[in-house]
């Protein structure tokens, strides 16, 4: 028998900082004679951290043992908006469905 569980709330995770830099680049066509490098604007991650606040609510199906494991794993693995998911699946590759973080403000409803 499948048996069902929620998690729901607001949570902080951290991702990085992305900023424009000038690359130099070589012209389309590649490196032929008489070409001119140019310069190109393009975004790149920095190690610098924000903060960031979202909400999230994940719905785990199974038995009772992958519940729980799965409950356990969620608590530092953030949801990416609303997931309905199985709890062995989640188990599997949590890093498809959530980010590192913590949560703020948590609700669990079966």
């Amino acid at each position: 028998m499948s048996k069902k569980i929620a998690i729901y709330g607001t949570h902080v995770t951290y991702e990085h900082v992305r900023q424009r830099y000038w690359k130099w680049h070589y012209h389309r066509t590649g490196p032929k004679a008489g070409e001119k490098w140019y310069k190109k604007r393009v975004w790149k991650k920095t190690k610098a951290l924000k903060r960031v606040e979202g909400k999230g609510r994940y719905e785990f199906t199974g038995t009772g043992k992958d519940l729980y494991r799965a409950v356990m794993r969620a608590h530092h693995k953030m949801p990416r908006g609303y997931v309905d998911v199985e709890a062995e699946e989640f188990l599997e590759h949590p890093e498809e469905y959530g980010e590192e973080g913590y949560w703020t403000e948590k609700t669990i409803s079966s």
